[in-house]
């Protein structure tokens, strides 16, 4: 007869673990859960598991320091392990190259994958795993002799209750649902982005504000009514610092990706790295973070409907390093005006196969106009045979604020556009 394969389970949900626990009971398996990585690594030593499913994110010990810990532990360094995340891809495949872990799930997973991933990590096969579960003598008696009345009740009473527990763990981690620290949160369709960081201004709060819209996620951080930093994702853009420095051939691809390794390692805001190497000086780096905090405010004051919570939240490790605070006053200002002139722009460009043609070509007639340097930018991309999409996905420029710009070039005589249907 098989013996029965222990599986260790260390999530800090208490309906992840019962959950796993249930279906790779099912499945055959000894199963011990832990709340936290300090009384996981415990019952590991104890008990020295078949495999490991370790929660990223978890009180005192976390997934991180968790699985380093077990790596250097010579009776468990050989012990299977597999994660399980909310963060997405980048976390998986992180732990992937470091710590060797087989597979990561990311929440919410089917229970099947899960049972079929470790039966192939540990090899057990169909046969083995039917004898495993019809030989274990493991199971109390009176489990077995009361397994009808105790599914029914499972099903009738704990399972709408494990439900709803799980689905309100979702929502807290997908930032849906906010329960710590709320100051202030409502709809946008009763009061705009613009009135509620007037608002702040006035109060002069401190705080984090979330605007949460179908086709825009934005995080604002502020310091007594300024804006101290800002980022914004929408479907097709996602724009970080690191991707202007890039294109302004200050870093490569390669060395930011040291230089964030070394920001982890360090525990250091990546700023403070990329000066620390040279690659850039801090006044560059603000310049750099004004720009994305101007844009993710422009991106922001574009949304009408949606939802937006204010919570008394202190600026992250990895932007301690911002020296400026702008006024949230002459921010709501800009990004209204440009805001207008997009609506307008749109109008005046609503063909997207136009084709810009620059008219002064000489540097020094550009010498006469100030443009900022996104402008310069995108007036580099203007060549006379690119069409209005070509020069949004060349620049990586919101569609938008691809054509308030050219707009605002065309005012005053840097282009005209040619209309041409490819």
């Amino acid at each position: 007869m098989a013996d029965r394969k222990k599986v260790l389970v260390i999530d800090d949900s208490p309906t992840v673990r019962r959950l796993a626990e249930l279906v790779l009971s099912q499945a055959g398996y000894e199963v011990y859960t832990a709340p936290d990585g300090d009384e996981g690594l415990d019952i590991a030593k104890e008990v020295l598991p078949s495999i490991i499913l370790v929660d990223f994110i978890m009180p005192k010990m976390n997934g991180y320091k968790l699985c380093k810990t077990i790596r250097s532990d010579p009776a468990l360094k050989d012990t299977p392990l597999i994660l399980i995340t909310a963060k997405g891809d980048d976390v998986g495949q992180t732990f992937e190259e470091k710590f060797g872990v087989l597979h990561y799930f990311q929440k919410p997973f089917e229970p099947d994958d899960l049972v079929k991933k470790i039966n192939e990590v540990l090899g057990v096969e169909e046969e083995d795993r039917d004898e495993m579960i019809a030989g274990s003598s493991e199971i109390p008696e009176v489990f077995l002799e009361n397994i009808e009345r105790l599914f029914r009740y499972y099903f009738e009473h704990e399972l709408k209750v494990m439900l709803k527990g799980l689905i309100l763990e979702v929502l807290k981690e997908t930032e849906v649902v906010r329960t710590t620290g709320l100051i202030i949160s409502g709809e946008l369709r009763h009061i705009s982005v613009a009135d509620v960081l007037q608002f702040i201004s006035m109060m002069n709060i401190s705080g984090r504000l979330s605007v949460v819209a179908s086709r825009l996620n934005s995080e604002i951080y502020l310091d007594k009514g300024n804006i101290a930093f800002a980022t914004v994702s929408k479907p097709g853009y996602r724009r970080f610092l690191t991707d202007w420095m890039i294109e302004d051939g200050k870093i490569s691809k390669e060395e930011l990706k040291d230089a964030l390794y070394e920001a982890k390692q360090r525990n250091l805001p990546i700023g403070r790295v990329l000066i620390q190497r040279g690659y850039i000086s801090e006044t560059e780096l603000m310049v750099y973070l004004k720009e994305a905090v101007e844009d993710a405010i422009f991106h922001t004051l574009s949304i009408d409907s949606g939802h937006f919570y204010l919570e008394d939240s202190p600026l992250p490790l990895n932007l301690s390093d911002i020296k400026f605070r702008i006024p949230a006053n002459s921010l709501i200002l800009d990004g209204l005006r440009k805001l207008d002139e997009s609506r307008v722009a749109a109008e005046v460009f609503p063909d997207n196969n136009a084709v810009p043609v620059r008219l002064i070509t000489n540097a020094e007639a550009l010498e006469d106009v100030s443009l900022e340097e996104k402008e310069l930018r995108l007036f580099s991309f203007v060549d006379g045979k690119s069409t209005l999409n070509d020069i949004i996905g060349q620049s990586k420029i919101d569609e938008l604020e691809v054509k308030r710009i050219l707009y605002s070039l065309q005012k005053i005589g840097l282009l005209k556009i040619r209309q041409e249907v490819r």
